[in-house]
């Protein structure tokens, strides 16, 4: 619980320290064994000191199928205690970081309608609870209602959470000012996008957006770094992340409607402006230790992917150089992006292979600037090279900004021949549906900017490939 607190704080810690000194009730089972289960799947690719089960994930799992057991001891559906939501949601969250994302929105849906079936969305409801019932009311509804959208973005799923609580403004006896700060950081970044956005993101509406709309959402993203203020380094991986993925769905959606120039005076409605989105990426990862992005799971390692597959593909189109240089980008975001998603064994095989198989692919987005990148190293030589560096930056838990950065610089890809192929290894491959249906969400996004352009919108960009070819 020492990471997943800062990020879930939804239990009433004094009241779980309680309850496991003595006989537990069916509820009480069912939400220890959901946590266990959350717990063991963020330890994934971490060694287990303890005998028993082979791998985190296979502790993951049983904990899972003993948490399932337990709610058919019993009358789950008619159990109308919060603990039954909570744990609908750390299930969902563990079979998501499983990539079974079938179960994942299943049980999230779960949570989702029994957590309305509670009125944890009217205020109303609030008004006989305790002040400790009621933070972990609020708090469960507003990480369902950032979770919601987070699927409902990357999964294209709808929402359901249309009315709202106040913000919780309180916390626990027991914690440190920085686990509500956090908290609310995260909840107003999501909080941004509306349901009319999520719609129009979800093509379920064909009302023009206004260019106004999206440059004030660019505005509000483009917040000050909460470095300097007092969270931890998870809280803070969890919120610059996010942070600049939104600044990519945002863009991505501009794309889609037609409404990118070559010629804009704001710069989030140009070409590229992905590459200001993976700077401040890059410059947020090199601040923090390694450990503070690995322990949120997968969720952030596709938040990270989907930056880097799209800075991949303005480079295919629009060159390096000069652009880059005015970005900010003086160093190989490249390498960068697959050292971090190759921090866990599933994150490496889910997506850095993927970018690596890519650059295979299209050996021109490796054809990168000398001033920028050096030619020294091929492809291979970066994936043989790159479980020595991993294995440096996870020896070190404090890693630190400046270790980092150092990693970064020299991290480099030269010229990659056209008869190299990165292939993905056989254990790799998907085998389950729910492994197929993600994998191969991640192949159709690998060019997800370039498609729903509008006639307007791609004359412009062709324009702009041609005036870089002639210079």
């Amino acid at each position: 619980m020492e990471h997943i607190y800062p990020i879930m704080p939804l239990v009433y810690m004094p009241a779980i320290r309680e309850s496991i000194s003595r006989p537990l009730e069916m509820d009480k089972k069912n939400l220890i064994y959901s946590l266990c289960a959350l717990t063991s799947t963020h330890m994934s690719g971490k060694i287990i000191v303890a005998p028993g089960p082979q791998s985190w994930d296979t502790a993951g799992r049983f904990f899972l199928d003993q948490c399932i057991s337990v709610r058919q001891s019993y009358d789950f559906v008619e159990d109308k205690s919060l603990s039954a939501v909570i744990s609908s949601y750390f299930v969902s969250t563990a079979f998501f970081e499983l990539n079974q994302n079938r179960k994942s929105w299943y049980y999230l849906r779960e949570a989702l309608t029994m957590g309305q079936d509670l009125g944890f969305h009217d205020e109303s409801s609030y008004v006989d609870l305790s002040p400790e019932e009621a933070l972990c009311h609020r708090r469960t509804f507003w990480i369902l209602y950032v979770t919601e959208r987070s699927f409902a973005i990357l999964r294209n799923k709808p929402l359901t959470l249309s009315k709202a609580p106040k913000f919780p403004t309180t916390l626990h006896e027991y914690e440190a000012p920085e686990i509500h700060s956090g908290f609310m950081h995260l909840i107003n970044t999501y909080h941004l996008l509306d349901a009319a956005f999520v719609d129009t993101w979800n093509e379920c509406t064909q009302a023009p957006t206004s260019t106004t709309t999206y440059t004030l959402l660019q505005e509000r993203l483009n917040i000050a770094h909460p470095i300097s203020m007092a969270l931890t380094s998870i809280q803070r991986a969890d919120i610059l992340v996010t942070q600049q993925w939104l600044r990519l769905i945002v863009w991505q959606s501009s794309m889609r409607q037609g409404l990118l120039s070559s010629a804009s005076a704001d710069e989030s409605m140009t070409f590229h402006y992905p590459f200001r989105i993976a700077h401040s990426l890059l410059t947020a990862i090199s601040s923090l230790p390694s450990t503070a992005v690995d322990v949120h799971g997968m969720g952030i390692f596709e938040k990270i992917f989907e930056i880097a597959n799209t800075t991949l593909d303005v480079i295919q189109a629009c060159g390096t150089g000069s652009e880059m240089v005015k970005y900010g980008i003086c160093q190989d975001p490249f390498g960068v992006f697959v050292r971090t998603l190759s921090s866990t064994p599933k994150s490496q095989k889910q997506y850095a292979n993927l970018l690596l198989e890519k650059v295979a692919e299209k050996p021109e987005i490796a054809r990168l600037s000398s001033g920028l990148w050096s030619s020294n190293l091929t492809l291979p030589c970066l994936a043989d090279g790159l479980q020595e560096s991993l294995t440096i930056v996870e020896n070190d838990d404090a890693a630190s900004g400046s270790a980092r950065v150092q990693a970064w610089k020299g991290s480099i890809i030269g010229e990659v021949c056209d008869d190299v192929k990165v292939q993905m290894p056989k254990e790799y491959r998907p085998t389950d549906d729910a492994e197929i249906s993600t994998f191969e969400l991640s192949e159709g996004r690998k060019s997800s900017w370039e498609t729903n352009i509008s006639p307007k919108a791609l004359e412009e960009f062709d324009a702009e490939i041609g005036k870089l070819n002639v210079t």
